[in-house]
C-alpha cells in the first residue's frame, strides 16, 4: 500500500497510522503495544512498537533509495582527514588512494527499493543462548567453570565455542555454544514460519535511513562519542564542554553507537561483531563489523570503526565458511508486509 512508503507515512497523523498497524495482516503472537517516535542523527519516525514473546518489533516504511559508496572524501573535516593520513601511511597507503581504497571496501552504488517491514529491536547471537536450568544440571565441566568464575574477580569467562559466563550486577548470565554447518541449517531450526533475515540492501537502509554520508550521522567521525574498545573519545568534546548523557560519568553512560537509531533499531557498534544478511540467491554476509581485525592491527579508531560505515563490506568474508563466522555473528528477524 502506498501508506506504507516512507514518504506518505510522513504524512499521516498518530491516529492514522495506528489504524493501519493495526490492520497490518501479522503471525498471531503479535500486539500493539504503543505509538513512538524515533530521531537521531537528523531524521526522524514515529511508529509502532510491537511486542512478540518478550521481544520488541517496529514497523518501518519502505522507500527509494540510493545506496552505496560515491568516492568522495572532501566532506571529511580537518581531525578525520589527519587520522585517516596517519592510518593509511601506517599500512604504507597515501590519502590520494582514499577513494580507491573505499570503493573497494564499499558496496557498489545502486538504487533500491525497500518494501515495509516489522523489524525486531535488538539482534541476537547466531551462535550463543542461555543455558536452562536443565543444560546447567546435566554439565559437570560447566558447573565446575562456573564455580571457579564466581569465586573470581573477573567480569566475563569464555571457553572457546562451549560456554561463557558475564557478570550482570548480582547475577550471572550463562550461554552455550551451538554450531551449525551452514546457513540453512541454522535457519531451519532458528527461524520459525514468517519470519525472515534481511539482506544487504535491507541492512543498509535500516541502517543509514538512506543518507549518502560514509556513516549515518555524516563523512567524518564524531570524537565525542564513546565507543567499545577505546572508551571516552575526547570527553571534552569538540565545542569545549564535557559530553555526558543524562548526567551520567564517562564510564556509566552507553555506548553511543549502541543508542537506538531514528527508526528505533538497536545495532551493535562494535567491529567485532557482524549482523547477518542473507541474499536473495542464499549468499551469506556479515555487515557493520569485520570480526576486530582492524582494531586487533592497531589502525586507531577511525580505521578500526571503519566497519561500522553505511556500505562497509569485510573484503575477506568471502574467505569464511559458516562456521568460522558464527561466533560473531548476530541477526534480526524481520517480517516483510
Amino acid at each position: 500500500m502506498h501508506t506504507h512508503q516512507r514518504s506518505v507515512w510522513q504524512t499521516l497523523t498518530t491516529a492514522e497510522k495506528e489504524s493501519e498497524l493495526r490492520a497490518l495482516p501479522l503471525p498471531g503472537g503479535f500486539s500493539l503495544l504503543r505509538m513512538d517516535t524515533f530521531a537521531r542523527y537528523g531524521q526522524q519516525l514515529e511508529t509502532g512498537v510491537f511486542g512478540y514473546e518478550d521481544r520488541e518489533f517496529v514497523f518501518i516504511p519502505g522507500d527509494r533509495v540510493t545506496l552505496g559508496w560515491e568516492n568522495r572524501i572532501d566532506r571529511m573535516d580537518a581531525p578525520t582527514r589527519a587520522e585517516l593520513e596517519k592510518g593509511l601511511e601506517d599500512i604504507g597507503r597515501t590519502l590520494e588512494e582514499t577513494p580507491e581504497l573505499l570503493r573497494e571496501l564499499m558496496s557498489p552504488l545502486r538504487q533500491v527499493t525497500i518494501g515495509p517491514m516489522l523489524v525486531e529491536r535488538q539482534v541476537q547471537s547466531v551462535s550463543w543462548e542461555d543455558a536452562t536450568a536443565e543444560e546447567l544440571a546435566e554439565d559437570d565441566e560447566l558447573q565446575a567453570d562456573l564455580a571457579t568464575f564466581l569465586q573470581s574477580t573477573y567480569n566475563a569467562y569464555e571457553l572457546h565455542e562451549a560456554h561463557r559466563f558475564t557478570r550482570m550486577g548480582e547475577e550471572v548470565r550463562v550461554e552455550l555454544f551451538w554450531t551449525s554447518d551452514d546457513y540453512p541449517e541454522w535457519a531451519e531450526t532458528s527461524l520459525t514460519e514468517g519470519f525472515s533475515i534481511l539482506t544487504e540492501d535491507e541492512w543498509e537502509y535500516l541502517y543509514g535511513g538512506g543518507t549518502r554520508t560514509l556513516f549515518p550521522w555524516g563523512d567524518s567521525f564524531d570524537y565525542t562519542m564513546k565507543v567499545r574498545h577505546f572508551g571516552e573519545l575526547d570527553h571534552a568534546g569538540a565545542d569545549g564542554h564535557t559530553h555526558t548523557d543524562n548526567g551520567l560519568p564517562g564510564s556509566e553512560r552507553p555506548y553511543d553507537l549502541e543508542l537506538p537509531n531514528f527508526f528505533g533499531l538497536h545495532f551493535l557498534g562494535d567491529p567485532y561483531h557482524c549482523e547477518l544478511t542473507v541474499s536473495e540467491d542464499g549468499m551469506v554476509r556479515g555487515k557493520g563489523g569485520d570480526g576486530g581485525t582492524a582494531i586487533c592491527g592497531g589502525l586507531g579508531v577511525l580505521l578500526g570503526y571503519l566497519p561500522t560505515a553505511t556500505f562497509y563490506r569485510d573484503p575477506y568474508a568471502a574467505e569464511l565458511d559458516w562456521p568460522d563466522q558464527i561466533g560473531y555473528l548476530h541477526f534480526r528477524r524481520i517480517i516483510r508486509l
